[in-house]
């Protein structure tokens, strides 16, 4: 129970705010501002992609984070459309989208600390890899809405 509040804790609350905003602002442009009571299940798996990768670091002592790595963020890009544009659980997409939030704003937040991103990018990709990144986003977000 201690490690469950020590992630929760070590969470700005930031993170929480701009994942629920955007999944509620998504979710209404997706279902018309009428979404069905199963869009619940989209908000629930925001809420859970807020602390994965956090509770994974705590539970498996896990330093330095694996999640914050080049590698990862391919992972995640390749995994992340697919489960957008193929999967019909909503949990698995506000997940994936939580998920892909939550490295954005840690990136900011280490650009911000540290003035660069070399712990997440290789050298050719440092000036633009937040850019691309968040472009992909922004195009998943663009296919999930446009998505039947």
């Amino acid at each position: 129970m201690d490690k469950l509040l020590t992630i929760v804790k070590r969470k700005p609350p930031v993170f929480l705010i701009v994942s629920l905003g955007y999944l509620v602002l998504v979710g209404l442009l997706k279902w018309h501002i009428s979404p069905p009571l199963s869009a619940i299940w989209f908000l629930v798996g925001g809420v859970v992609g807020v602390y994965l990768l956090d509770a994974a670091e705590v539970f498996f002592a896990l330093n330095p984070s694996p999640f914050r790595s080049f590698l990862f963020l391919i992972g995640l890009v390749v995994v992340s459309l697919f489960v957008e544009t193929s999967s019909g659980s909503l949990l698995a997409q506000g997940l994936v989208f939580s998920l892909y939030l939550t490295l954005i704003l840690w990136q900011i937040g280490q650009k911000q600390v540290s003035g660069n991103l070399s712990d997440w990018y290789p050298s050719v990709l440092a000036g633009w890899g937040l850019w691309i990144f968040s472009a992909i986003f922004i195009i998943e977000t663009l296919l999930f809405l446009a998505w039947a």
